[in-house]
Protein backbone atom coordinates (compact mmCIF):
# COMPACT_ATOMS: atom_id res chain seq x y z
CA UNK A 1 0.00 0.00 0.00
CA UNK A 2 2.87 2.35 0.70
CA UNK A 3 4.25 1.79 -2.82
CA UNK A 4 0.83 2.44 -4.34
CA UNK A 5 0.30 5.61 -2.34
CA UNK A 6 3.75 6.98 -3.16
CA UNK A 7 3.22 6.59 -6.91
CA UNK A 8 0.22 8.88 -6.84
CA UNK A 9 0.40 12.38 -5.34
CA UNK A 10 -2.03 13.15 -2.52
CA UNK A 11 -5.42 14.41 -3.63
CA UNK A 12 -6.42 17.72 -2.14
CA UNK A 13 -9.79 19.38 -1.92
CA UNK A 14 -8.82 21.81 -4.67
CA UNK A 15 -7.81 19.05 -7.09
CA UNK A 16 -10.74 16.75 -6.32
CA UNK A 17 -13.12 18.03 -8.95
CA UNK A 18 -15.51 15.89 -10.96
CA UNK A 19 -13.95 14.39 -14.03
CA UNK A 20 -10.45 14.29 -12.52
CA UNK A 21 -8.37 11.25 -13.38
CA UNK A 22 -8.13 9.46 -10.06
CA UNK A 23 -5.95 6.42 -9.38
CA UNK A 24 -7.91 3.19 -9.60
CA UNK A 25 -7.04 -0.38 -8.78
CA UNK A 26 -7.11 -3.41 -10.99
CA UNK A 27 -8.53 -5.46 -8.15
CA UNK A 28 -12.10 -6.63 -7.94
CA UNK A 29 -13.62 -6.15 -4.51
CA UNK A 30 -10.37 -6.15 -2.48
CA UNK A 31 -10.48 -7.38 1.08
CA UNK A 32 -10.49 -4.86 3.92
CA UNK A 33 -8.35 -5.34 6.98
CA UNK A 34 -11.25 -6.38 9.21
CA UNK A 35 -13.77 -8.99 8.30
CA UNK A 36 -15.14 -10.56 11.49
CA UNK A 37 -14.67 -9.67 15.13
CA UNK A 38 -13.41 -13.19 15.84
CA UNK A 39 -10.81 -13.13 13.05
CA UNK A 40 -7.51 -12.67 14.86
CA UNK A 41 -5.29 -13.89 12.02
CA UNK A 42 -4.03 -11.29 9.56
CA UNK A 43 -3.07 -12.10 5.97
CA UNK A 44 0.56 -11.43 6.86
CA UNK A 45 0.41 -14.11 9.56
CA UNK A 46 -1.39 -16.68 7.44
CA UNK A 47 -1.12 -16.38 3.66
CA UNK A 48 -2.91 -19.68 3.07
CA UNK A 49 -6.39 -18.15 3.10
CA UNK A 50 -5.53 -15.42 0.63
CA UNK A 51 -3.03 -16.90 -1.82
CA UNK A 52 -5.57 -18.65 -4.05
CA UNK A 53 -5.26 -17.24 -7.57
CA UNK A 54 -9.04 -17.31 -7.93
CA UNK A 55 -9.49 -14.94 -5.00
CA UNK A 56 -11.16 -11.59 -5.55
CA UNK A 57 -9.13 -10.07 -2.74
CA UNK A 58 -6.18 -7.74 -3.08
CA UNK A 59 -3.77 -5.95 -0.78
CA UNK A 60 -4.21 -2.75 -2.81
CA UNK A 61 -7.42 -0.79 -2.54
CA UNK A 62 -8.74 2.67 -3.25
CA UNK A 63 -9.23 3.01 0.49
CA UNK A 64 -5.47 3.55 0.72
CA UNK A 65 -5.88 6.99 -0.86
CA UNK A 66 -5.37 9.92 1.52
CA UNK A 67 -8.57 11.50 2.78
CA UNK A 68 -9.70 14.83 1.40
CA UNK A 69 -10.05 17.41 4.20
CA UNK A 70 -12.45 20.18 3.26
CA UNK A 71 -15.30 22.24 4.74
CA UNK A 72 -14.66 20.82 8.21
CA UNK A 73 -15.25 17.26 6.96
CA UNK A 74 -13.30 14.36 5.51
CA UNK A 75 -14.14 12.85 2.13
CA UNK A 76 -13.09 9.72 0.26
CA UNK A 77 -9.72 10.22 -1.40
CA UNK A 78 -10.94 9.40 -4.90
CA UNK A 79 -12.77 12.71 -5.08
CA UNK A 80 -15.81 10.96 -6.54
CA UNK A 81 -18.21 11.55 -3.68
CA UNK A 82 -19.90 14.75 -2.58
CA UNK A 83 -20.83 13.26 0.80
CA UNK A 84 -18.26 13.00 3.62
CA UNK A 85 -17.19 9.86 5.45
CA UNK A 86 -16.90 11.21 8.98
CA UNK A 87 -18.87 11.23 12.23
CA UNK A 88 -21.51 13.61 10.90
CA UNK A 89 -22.33 11.23 8.06
CA UNK A 90 -22.34 8.24 10.42
CA UNK A 91 -24.94 10.04 12.53
CA UNK A 92 -27.02 10.94 9.48
CA UNK A 93 -26.99 7.32 8.32
CA UNK A 94 -28.03 6.13 11.78
CA UNK A 95 -31.03 8.47 11.77
CA UNK A 96 -31.87 7.44 8.21
CA UNK A 97 -31.78 3.77 9.25
CA UNK A 98 -34.24 4.51 12.05
CA UNK A 99 -36.48 6.46 9.67
CA UNK A 100 -36.64 3.65 7.13
CA UNK A 101 -37.53 1.15 9.83
CA UNK A 102 -40.44 3.39 10.79
CA UNK A 103 -41.51 3.50 7.14
CA UNK A 104 -41.30 -0.30 6.96
CA UNK A 105 -43.17 -0.96 10.22
CA UNK A 106 -40.05 -2.24 11.94
CA UNK A 107 -38.76 -4.32 9.03
CA UNK A 108 -35.44 -3.82 7.27
CA UNK A 109 -36.76 -4.56 3.76
CA UNK A 110 -39.98 -4.17 1.86
CA UNK A 111 -39.43 -7.28 -0.27
CA UNK A 112 -40.92 -10.57 0.91
CA UNK A 113 -37.86 -12.75 1.36
CA UNK A 114 -38.12 -16.55 1.79
CA UNK A 115 -35.66 -16.56 4.69
CA UNK A 116 -37.54 -19.26 6.58
CA UNK A 117 -36.49 -21.74 3.89
CA UNK A 118 -32.79 -21.36 4.71
CA UNK A 119 -30.42 -22.34 7.53
CA UNK A 120 -26.95 -21.18 8.63
CA UNK A 121 -25.58 -24.30 6.91
CA UNK A 122 -27.46 -23.43 3.71
CA UNK A 123 -27.58 -19.64 3.96
CA UNK A 124 -29.59 -17.02 2.12
CA UNK A 125 -27.00 -14.93 0.27
CA UNK A 126 -27.40 -11.14 0.54
CA UNK A 127 -25.31 -8.36 -1.02
CA UNK A 128 -25.56 -4.84 0.42
CA UNK A 129 -24.28 -2.35 -2.16
CA UNK A 130 -23.00 0.86 -0.59
CA UNK A 131 -22.95 -0.45 2.96
CA UNK A 132 -21.93 2.91 4.45
CA UNK A 133 -21.78 2.53 8.22
CA UNK A 134 -22.86 -1.12 8.00
CA UNK A 135 -25.94 -0.65 10.20
CA UNK A 136 -28.38 -2.27 7.79
CA UNK A 137 -26.15 -5.29 7.10
CA UNK A 138 -25.40 -5.90 10.79
CA UNK A 139 -29.04 -5.57 11.85
CA UNK A 140 -30.18 -7.93 9.08
CA UNK A 141 -27.52 -10.43 10.12
CA UNK A 142 -28.56 -10.35 13.77
CA UNK A 143 -32.23 -10.76 12.95
CA UNK A 144 -31.63 -13.48 10.34
CA UNK A 145 -28.74 -15.77 11.35
CA UNK A 146 -29.68 -18.01 8.40
CA UNK A 147 -28.51 -15.25 6.05
CA UNK A 148 -24.96 -14.64 4.87
CA UNK A 149 -24.32 -10.95 4.19
CA UNK A 150 -21.62 -9.25 2.15
CA UNK A 151 -21.49 -5.46 2.38
CA UNK A 152 -19.42 -3.46 -0.09
CA UNK A 153 -18.49 0.20 0.01
CA UNK A 154 -15.94 2.49 -1.57
CA UNK A 155 -14.62 3.35 1.89
CA UNK A 156 -14.06 1.52 5.15
CA UNK A 157 -14.14 4.76 7.16
CA UNK A 158 -17.59 4.20 8.67
CA UNK A 159 -17.66 0.42 8.77
CA UNK A 160 -17.92 -1.19 12.23
CA UNK A 161 -15.28 -3.44 13.72
CA UNK A 162 -17.63 -5.47 15.91
CA UNK A 163 -19.87 -7.32 13.48
CA UNK A 164 -21.98 -10.50 13.58
CA UNK A 165 -20.22 -13.66 12.38
CA UNK A 166 -22.43 -13.88 9.27
CA UNK A 167 -21.36 -10.46 7.95
CA UNK A 168 -18.36 -9.62 5.76
CA UNK A 169 -17.40 -6.17 4.54
CA UNK A 170 -15.19 -5.47 1.54
CA UNK A 171 -13.85 -2.33 -0.10
CA UNK A 172 -15.28 -2.12 -3.61
CA UNK A 173 -16.40 0.29 -6.27
CA UNK A 174 -19.78 -1.07 -7.34
CA UNK A 175 -19.42 0.66 -10.71
CA UNK A 176 -16.50 -1.64 -11.58
CA UNK A 177 -17.15 -5.15 -12.99
CA UNK A 178 -18.41 -7.51 -10.28
CA UNK A 179 -16.81 -10.86 -9.39
CA UNK A 180 -18.61 -13.96 -10.64
CA UNK A 181 -20.91 -14.66 -7.71
CA UNK A 182 -24.70 -14.69 -7.44
CA UNK A 183 -27.06 -13.64 -4.65
CA UNK A 184 -30.56 -14.33 -3.41
CA UNK A 185 -31.09 -10.66 -2.55
CA UNK A 186 -29.29 -7.45 -3.51
CA UNK A 187 -29.95 -4.36 -1.42
CA UNK A 188 -29.32 -0.79 -2.63
CA UNK A 189 -30.15 2.18 -0.44
CA UNK A 190 -29.47 5.90 -1.01
CA UNK A 191 -26.43 5.54 -3.24
CA UNK A 192 -26.86 9.03 -4.69
CA UNK A 193 -23.62 10.50 -3.39
CA UNK A 194 -22.00 11.12 -6.75
CA UNK A 195 -20.20 7.80 -7.10
CA UNK A 196 -22.72 6.33 -9.54
CA UNK A 197 -23.01 8.13 -12.87
CA UNK A 198 -24.72 5.35 -14.86
CA UNK A 199 -27.60 3.94 -12.83
CA UNK A 200 -28.93 1.69 -15.59
CA UNK A 201 -25.51 0.03 -15.93
CA UNK A 202 -25.30 -0.56 -12.16
CA UNK A 203 -28.76 -2.13 -12.11
CA UNK A 204 -27.88 -4.31 -15.11
CA UNK A 205 -24.76 -5.54 -13.29
CA UNK A 206 -26.78 -6.28 -10.17
CA UNK A 207 -29.52 -8.05 -12.11
CA UNK A 208 -26.95 -10.29 -13.80
CA UNK A 209 -25.67 -11.33 -10.37
CA UNK A 210 -29.07 -12.31 -9.00
CA UNK A 211 -29.87 -15.98 -8.78
CA UNK A 212 -32.97 -17.08 -10.71
CA UNK A 213 -35.85 -16.10 -8.46
CA UNK A 214 -33.61 -13.67 -6.58
CA UNK A 215 -34.78 -10.21 -5.59
CA UNK A 216 -33.40 -6.68 -5.69
CA UNK A 217 -34.56 -3.71 -3.63
CA UNK A 218 -33.73 -0.09 -4.43
CA UNK A 219 -34.57 2.60 -1.87
CA UNK A 220 -34.29 6.35 -2.04
CA UNK A 221 -35.45 9.42 -0.22
CA UNK A 222 -35.81 11.93 -3.02
CA UNK A 223 -33.56 14.99 -2.80
CA UNK A 224 -36.60 17.22 -3.37
CA UNK A 225 -37.29 17.59 0.34
CA UNK A 226 -39.76 20.36 -0.34
CA UNK A 227 -42.22 18.26 -2.32
CA UNK A 228 -45.93 17.59 -2.22
CA UNK A 229 -48.05 14.47 -2.34
CA UNK A 230 -50.27 14.92 -5.43
CA UNK A 231 -53.13 13.37 -3.46
CA UNK A 232 -52.80 15.93 -0.66
CA UNK A 233 -56.00 17.89 -1.25
CA UNK A 234 -55.32 20.67 1.25
CA UNK A 235 -52.30 22.00 -0.66
CA UNK A 236 -53.59 24.31 -3.41
CA UNK A 237 -52.06 24.00 -6.90
CA UNK A 238 -50.20 20.87 -5.74
CA UNK A 239 -47.24 22.98 -4.67
CA UNK A 240 -45.43 22.98 -1.33
CA UNK A 241 -45.72 26.10 0.79
CA UNK A 242 -42.10 26.94 1.51
CA UNK A 243 -39.89 29.99 1.91
CA UNK A 244 -37.56 31.73 -0.52
CA UNK A 245 -34.41 30.07 0.84
CA UNK A 246 -35.85 26.57 0.36
CA UNK A 247 -36.81 27.44 -3.22
CA UNK A 248 -33.35 28.86 -3.90
CA UNK A 249 -31.64 25.84 -2.37
CA UNK A 250 -33.54 23.29 -4.45
CA UNK A 251 -33.02 25.31 -7.64
CA UNK A 252 -29.26 25.59 -7.16
CA UNK A 253 -28.95 21.97 -6.02
CA UNK A 254 -30.61 20.77 -9.24
CA UNK A 255 -28.42 23.08 -11.32
CA UNK A 256 -25.26 21.69 -9.71
CA UNK A 257 -26.34 18.09 -10.21
CA UNK A 258 -27.05 18.78 -13.87
CA UNK A 259 -23.74 20.61 -14.31
CA UNK A 260 -21.70 17.71 -12.93
CA UNK A 261 -23.80 14.92 -14.42
CA UNK A 262 -25.02 13.61 -11.07
CA UNK A 263 -28.43 11.96 -11.16
CA UNK A 264 -29.44 12.44 -7.54
CA UNK A 265 -32.97 11.24 -8.24
CA UNK A 266 -32.89 7.96 -10.20
CA UNK A 267 -35.82 6.30 -8.43
CA UNK A 268 -38.57 7.37 -10.89
CA UNK A 269 -36.71 5.52 -13.67
CA UNK A 270 -35.70 2.42 -11.69
CA UNK A 271 -38.88 0.35 -12.29
CA UNK A 272 -38.65 0.92 -16.05
CA UNK A 273 -34.97 -0.03 -16.11
CA UNK A 274 -35.61 -3.21 -14.14
CA UNK A 275 -38.51 -4.26 -16.36
CA UNK A 276 -36.27 -3.66 -19.37
CA UNK A 277 -33.79 -6.13 -17.90
CA UNK A 278 -36.54 -8.75 -17.62
CA UNK A 279 -37.38 -8.31 -13.95
CA UNK A 280 -40.80 -8.57 -12.40
CA UNK A 281 -41.36 -5.39 -10.38
CA UNK A 282 -43.21 -6.89 -7.45
CA UNK A 283 -43.94 -3.73 -5.48
CA UNK A 284 -43.33 0.01 -5.34
CA UNK A 285 -43.97 1.36 -1.88
CA UNK A 286 -44.17 5.12 -1.27
CA UNK A 287 -44.22 6.98 2.03
CA UNK A 288 -44.79 10.74 2.19
CA UNK A 289 -43.09 12.26 5.24
CA UNK A 290 -44.08 15.65 6.65
CA UNK A 291 -41.26 18.05 7.40
CA UNK A 292 -43.35 20.05 9.82
CA UNK A 293 -45.95 19.01 12.37
CA UNK A 294 -48.62 17.37 10.22
CA UNK A 295 -50.65 14.46 11.43
CA UNK A 296 -51.43 13.46 14.95
CA UNK A 297 -50.70 9.73 15.03
CA UNK A 298 -47.56 8.74 16.97
CA UNK A 299 -45.84 6.96 14.06
CA UNK A 300 -46.18 9.97 11.76
CA UNK A 301 -44.74 12.16 14.50
CA UNK A 302 -41.79 9.78 14.93
CA UNK A 303 -41.16 9.87 11.19
CA UNK A 304 -41.35 13.65 11.15
CA UNK A 305 -38.85 14.00 13.99
CA UNK A 306 -36.44 11.51 12.39
CA UNK A 307 -36.70 13.24 9.01
CA UNK A 308 -36.13 16.67 10.55
CA UNK A 309 -33.05 15.41 12.40
CA UNK A 310 -31.69 13.71 9.29
CA UNK A 311 -32.06 16.87 7.21
CA UNK A 312 -30.69 19.06 10.01
CA UNK A 313 -27.50 17.02 10.33
CA UNK A 314 -27.27 15.97 6.69
CA UNK A 315 -28.06 18.96 4.53
CA UNK A 316 -24.51 20.29 4.64
CA UNK A 317 -23.20 16.79 3.89
CA UNK A 318 -25.14 16.76 0.63
CA UNK A 319 -24.28 20.34 -0.27
CA UNK A 320 -20.87 21.73 0.73
CA UNK A 321 -18.68 19.75 -1.67
CA UNK A 322 -21.20 19.87 -4.52
CA UNK A 323 -21.63 23.65 -4.30
CA UNK A 324 -17.87 24.01 -3.90
CA UNK A 325 -17.37 22.23 -7.21
CA UNK A 326 -19.69 24.82 -8.70
CA UNK A 327 -17.60 27.73 -7.41
CA UNK A 328 -19.58 28.64 -4.30
CA UNK A 329 -17.62 29.99 -1.36
CA UNK A 330 -18.12 27.95 1.81
CA UNK A 331 -19.33 31.03 3.69
CA UNK A 332 -22.05 31.69 1.11
CA UNK A 333 -23.15 28.05 1.09
CA UNK A 334 -23.40 27.91 4.86
CA UNK A 335 -25.35 31.18 4.91
CA UNK A 336 -27.90 29.69 2.49
CA UNK A 337 -28.13 26.48 4.54
CA UNK A 338 -28.70 28.49 7.72
CA UNK A 339 -31.60 30.27 6.03
CA UNK A 340 -33.03 26.94 4.85
CA UNK A 341 -32.81 25.48 8.35
CA UNK A 342 -34.50 28.55 9.76
CA UNK A 343 -37.39 28.25 7.32
CA UNK A 344 -37.75 24.57 8.15
CA UNK A 345 -38.60 25.53 11.72
CA UNK A 346 -41.58 27.56 10.54
CA UNK A 347 -44.75 25.73 11.67
CA UNK A 348 -46.48 27.11 8.58
CA UNK A 349 -44.12 25.25 6.26
CA UNK A 350 -46.25 22.81 4.29
CA UNK A 351 -44.03 20.31 2.55
CA UNK A 352 -43.25 16.61 2.41
CA UNK A 353 -40.35 14.35 1.51
CA UNK A 354 -40.90 11.19 -0.50
CA UNK A 355 -39.39 7.79 0.34
CA UNK A 356 -39.72 5.07 -2.30
CA UNK A 357 -38.94 1.35 -2.04
CA UNK A 358 -38.83 -0.55 -5.35
CA UNK A 359 -38.71 -4.35 -5.10
CA UNK A 360 -38.13 -6.58 -8.14
CA UNK A 361 -37.69 -10.29 -8.79
CA UNK A 362 -35.64 -12.13 -11.39
CA UNK A 363 -37.78 -14.81 -13.07
CA UNK A 364 -36.76 -18.42 -12.64
CA UNK A 365 -34.43 -19.54 -15.42
CA UNK A 366 -34.53 -16.26 -17.35
CA UNK A 367 -31.93 -13.64 -18.06
CA UNK A 368 -28.17 -13.66 -18.42
CA UNK A 369 -26.32 -15.58 -15.72
CA UNK A 370 -22.77 -15.20 -14.47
Amino acid sequence: MARYASEHPPITASSATPGSDMPKTNAKWPRIDRLHVDNDVSPAEDDSDFSDTTSNYSTISEDALPLIHAYGHTYHGSGKLVTPNDASEAHRQAVQHELYQLCLDGSFVNAKLPLDQYTPDDPFEILDVGAGSGLWACDMARRYPQANLLGIDLSSALLPEDVPPNVTFEIADATDPWPARTYDFIHMRNLSGGGVRDWSALLAEAYTHLKPGGQLEFTEIRPHFFDVDPEQADLPNSRPEIGAACVEYETIFEEMCTKFNIDYDPIPKVPRWLVGLGAEVTQERVDWLPIQNWGSDPVTQQKRKALAEMIECGIENWTLMLFGWGGWEEKATRALLDRVKGEMQDPMLRSLAKVTFVSARKPMGNGKQV
